[in-house]
C-alpha cells in the first residue's frame, strides 16, 4: 500500500512528458519532497496554463514532521477550491440592468378603495 502523498509518475500522461523527476519507470514521486513538489507545482501550472489561465504556486519548506519522520515541502497556490481566479471571475456573469418600473396612478384606484373612518 502506498502513502497518499505518492503516485507513479507514468500513471499521467503530464508526468511522462517530463514534469517526473528523473527516476525509474516504477518510481513513485513524494511530493512531500523538493523534487516532487517542484514536479506537482509545474505540472499545476502547465495545467492551467495550457488552459488560459495563469496561476501562481510555490513551494513551502515547512521543515520537519512527526508524522512522516522527515522534512517536507508544501506547494500553495492562489486559487480558490481549485480553480484560478481568473476562471471564477469570468464565470460570474454581471448583474443584469434593472427592469424598468411602471408607474400607477393611485387617483385611478380611489373609488375603489373605502377607508374607515
Amino acid at each position: 500500500m502506498s502513502a497518499a502523498y505518492a503516485m507513479s509518475p507514468y500513471d499521467d500522461d503530464a508526468f511522462s512528458a517530463g514534469f517526473a523527476p528523473s527516476r525509474g519507470p516504477n518510481a513513485l514521486v513524494d511530493f512531500c519532497t523538493r523534487e516532487g513538489a517542484q514536479a506537482l507545482k509545474d505540472k499545476i501550472e502547465a495545467y492551467w496554463r495550457d488552459r488560459g489561465h495563469p496561476v501562481m504556486v510555490s513551494l513551502e519548506n515547512v521543515g520537519f514532521h512527526p508524522a512522516i519522520r522527515a522534512a517536507r515541502y508544501e506547494v500553495r497556490s492562489d486559487m480558490v477550491n481549485g480553480m484560478p481566479r481568473s476562471a471564477i471571475a469570468s464565470a460570474k456573469k454581471p448583474a443584469s440592468a434593472p427592469q424598468a418600473v411602471e408607474e400607477v396612478d393611485l387617483d385611478d384606484f380611489a373609488d375603489d378603495v373605502a377607508f374607515d373612518d
